[in-house]
């Protein structure tokens, strides 16, 4: 089969063959049609994000594609079934192995490349907001990076909750398509201050959940943006990972809760009952189309190095998917 391998002497991308990959007796082997474009893959073409131990090396955690062979223990499964869903890598090729438990029907009314930009995106977010924390009605929510692709995941299931404010961080370029998108409160970090903004119109009570990516440069901001009882889900350090002079009292004071975590490092056992919970909850909405990828453009994977210099560079607002002919 054909993938996209990484050179190692200069970080370039190309087209290669190697063989297909051999199934376990949970997996299923997809024909992939498309992939998804996601921050970890930039990282680990730069050797500082490497995929979990037994996982393959090939960069892509996010594909859809058709079942074309079954391992001995699925049963759930048929060959010509559409399919989208998770791996740990291997996503960036024409064939993939895929965790049974780890994927899902593709529903009729999306195309390939919209299957493929939906599982990373929406189960990071259903992880930040029901599995580390709880979100609720009433609820005030602060999402950072309010226009990537995991901000407006975030965004639509913190709508299909209901009765939750949200707010939104982005830069002046973003603001508008932010407000487009329907966040209540969109602030431009480049000419505003978050805390001070947040203080205003929370008349200084603060809000309930931040999701952040940025890490060092807004921690402190973000605790002092927290309301009593307040949780801070930390999922990227895109700023550094070292916090100076920070003081511990508002954690005692207001009673806050910081978690952190990624997806990828996740056992397979609790990546599948995420995805069983998300889906019992919210696959009603994704069949009617009330959750939906917001795609920012969908190149050829001839064009990979492309894609990855957008997703670089940080100019798109939205998903960035991979096709294969």
């Amino acid at each position: 089969m054909k993938y996209i391998s990484v050179s190692q002497s200069d970080q370039s991308l190309s087209i290669e063959k190697c063989p297909k990959p051999k199934l376990k007796p949970e997996q299923v082997l997809v024909e992939v049609r498309a992939f998804g474009i996601n921050r970890a893959d930039i990282l680990q073409r730069a050797g500082k994000y490497p995929p979990p131990v037994g996982a393959s090396p090939i960069m892509g955690l996010e594909c859809s594609g058709v079942i074309v062979a079954l391992g001995s223990e699925v049963v759930h499964w048929q060959i010509g079934d559409e399919v989208m869903g998770l791996v740990d890598g291997g996503g960036y090729a024409e064939f993939c192995a895929m965790d049974g438990g780890m994927i899902w029907q593709k529903p009729q009314y999306l195309s390939f490349e919209e299957a493929a930009a939906i599982p990373e995106v929406f189960l990071t977010a259903y992880q930040a907001l029901y599995a580390l924390s709880s979100i609720q009605s009433g609820h005030k929510l602060l999402i950072h990076a309010a226009a990537s692709s995991v901000g407006q995941a975030l965004l639509q299931l913190a709508e299909a909750q209901g009765g939750i404010t949200t707010f939104g961080t982005a830069s002046a370029g973003k603001v508008l398509f932010c407000r487009d998108l329907g966040y209540h409160h969109v602030i431009n970090y480049q000419e505003e201050d978050f805390q001070v903004v947040v203080e205003e119109i929370t008349s200084g009570q603060g809000v309930d959940i931040i999701i952040d990516f940025v890490g060092s440069d807004y921690f402190v901001k973000n605790i002092n943006s927290l309301a009593v009882d307040g949780t801070l889900i930390l999922l990227g350090v895109l700023s550094g990972v070292k916090v100076d002079g920070f003081s511990l009292w508002p954690l005692l004071s207001k009673r806050l809760k910081i978690q952190g975590s990624t997806l990828r490092g996740r056992s397979t056992d609790y990546k599948r009952q995420l995805i069983a919970d998300f889906l019992e909850k919210f696959s009603p909405h994704l069949n009617r189309s009330v959750l939906k990828p917001h795609i920012y453009a969908i190149y050829p994977w001839t064009e990979i190095e492309e894609a990855h210099q957008v997703m670089k560079s940080n100019k798109n607002h939205g998903k960035i998917v991979v096709s294969i002919p």
